[in-house]
């Protein structure tokens, strides 16, 4: 049996709280009557069974009693087990882990530990190799900025993401800016490790907003430039942490690629990304599994719907081009949950293309062809649910599963009842998942626009709809 020590300090501080695992190499043990008895006299039920003072069976992500009820279920985030990250631990012999080396940073060393064992698995669609828990400690000693957004990060996680309880997350928000602004200006941080905090910080202004508002538009419109820059003075020493940082900035642009205003479009430097996604696809990342190729397509895809239905002209050579990409994809996921998510933003992307352009390459449609489009959308939408809910509801990818939701719920007409009954479900599991805001968001949206569409007025879509609520959702 092995033993990890990993210990947490604030600055000028000593030491006082040491968390010991203990991990027995070779294959986990399966769960007997005692453990489970264990686990089910646990303490940590569900907010809203504790309001009512009823006792919580505290099925993941959502209890049996909020299923009943039909109520949102905000359970007490299950911690990950401390040594999963062992083979990165394992290159520190003293098993220590201090922030002693930070200058002038005060770190508060519970929402730290917040962070590793909860925060970051929302970031994450295998707990087992997750790199922005116990690894993304090796970035925070040249990087205060990176230490003030993880605390912030947790305590507005731990709140809920409720507006008065935020003041916590605030504060360290703004250190957090201040300290990547000191950092860029005196370059004491690495290209490649501010840009990490810029991502991050862009990422989370969803979660601070207090309405759908506010998706990071400063960060997003700096990161291509950025991206470019670490691309084109590739560093050996930094390839493991540009891998990661690319891989959330497709993802994050391809969920915000409805909220840039077509102006704020990226101008098209080079083939630099495009290239390194092509080729990055058979290193597994976190958030974009082996699929950062097709996140990548999808973010242009959406740009592009954003510019038709801002009403700007169709370019039909790139609706072939983008068809012909999501036609003859092909996954090369293992895992049968991220194979299953994989084809869903697939035919996600094909869905937007039929629904905001028409058929790809083809001016007016006749009727018939009309008619044709609307069938082939409802079953896309209907395939992508399926493949949706062949995830297990207590998976880490149904993280990731709001973006193919919302365009697939958006399709669902007034017969589809239990389809409709079937993506609040998921949605609530979610949010119940990762706490995030912009999910009830989105669940808000779709319940808006399935009455608009059944009281008859089907011709307006999930986006105008959005934008015309002065929303800036960034989905996902």
């Amino acid at each position: 049996m092995t033993v990890y020590r990993v210990r947490f300090a604030s600055i000028g501080e000593p030491c006082r709280n040491t968390l010991r695992s203990e991990l027995v190499i070779g294959s986990r043990p399966p769960d007997t009557p005692e453990s489970l008895s264990t686990r089910q006299r646990s303490r940590s039920g569900c907010r809203e069974c504790r309001q009512r003072k009823v006792k919580c069976d505290e099925t993941f992500p959502v209890c049996q009693r909020c299923q009943r009820r039909g109520s949102l279920c905000q359970p007490t985030l299950r911690t990950t087990q401390w040594q999963v990250e062992v083979p990165w631990l394992a290159d520190y012999p003293m098993k220590t882990i201090s922030f002693a080396a930070i200058a002038d940073t005060y770190v508060d060393s519970r929402l730290m530990r917040y962070w590793l064992e909860a925060t970051s698995q929302m970031l994450s669609v295998d707990s087992g190799n997750n790199p922005f828990s116990f690894p993304i400690l090796r970035y925070v000693p040249g990087s205060p900025s990176l230490v003030h957004f993880l605390q912030s990060a947790s305590a507005a996680q731990e709140a809920y993401f409720y507006q008065p309880q935020m003041s916590v997350s605030l504060v360290k928000r703004g250190q957090a800016l201040s300290a990547l602004r000191q950092e860029l200006k005196t370059r004491s941080s690495s290209l490649s490790q501010c840009f990490l905090t810029l991502l991050m910080l862009g990422m989370s202004s969803s979660w601070m907003a207090k309405g759908p508002t506010d998706y990071g538009r400063e960060h997003l419109l700096a990161a291509p430039a950025v991206a470019d820059m670490i691309l084109k003075k590739r560093d050996a020493k930094n390839e493991e942490l540009d891998h990661l940082t690319m891989g959330v900035y497709v993802y994050w642009d391809m969920a915000c690629s409805f909220c840039l205003d077509p102006v704020d479009h990226p101008i098209e430097r080079d083939s630099s990304l495009e290239t390194y996604v092509k080729q990055a696809r058979h290193t597994f990342h976190p958030i974009t599994t082996h699929s950062i190729d097709l996140y990548y397509l999808l973010g242009q895809v959406g740009r592009y719907c954003r510019v038709v239905v801002d009403g700007g002209v169709r370019d039909l050579v790139f609706e072939v081009y983008s068809k012909e990409c999501l036609d003859e994809y092909e996954s090369i996921e293992t895992h049968s949950m991220a194979k299953s998510l994989t084809e869903a933003f697939r035919k996600h992307g094909l869905l937007l293309l039929y629904r905001f352009c028409g058929t790809p390459g083809i001016g007016q449609p006749s009727s018939r062809r009309l008619a044709q489009r609307e069938n082939y959308i409802h079953q896309l939408a209907l395939e992508i649910l399926e493949l949706i809910l062949q995830i297990k509801s207590n998976s880490p990818y149904v993280n990731i599963q709001a973006v193919p939701l919302l365009s697939a719920g958006a399709e669902m007409t007034s017969f589809d009842t239990f389809q409709r009954n079937q993506i609040r479900q998921r949605l609530k599991e979610v949010y119940s998942t990762n706490r995030l805001v912009p999910t009830l968001w989105v669940v808000e949206l779709l319940e808006e626009l399935w009455g608009v569409h059944d009281a008859g007025m089907t011709h307006i879509t999930w986006l105008e709809l959005m934008l015309n609520k002065n929303w800036r959702l960034r989905v996902g």
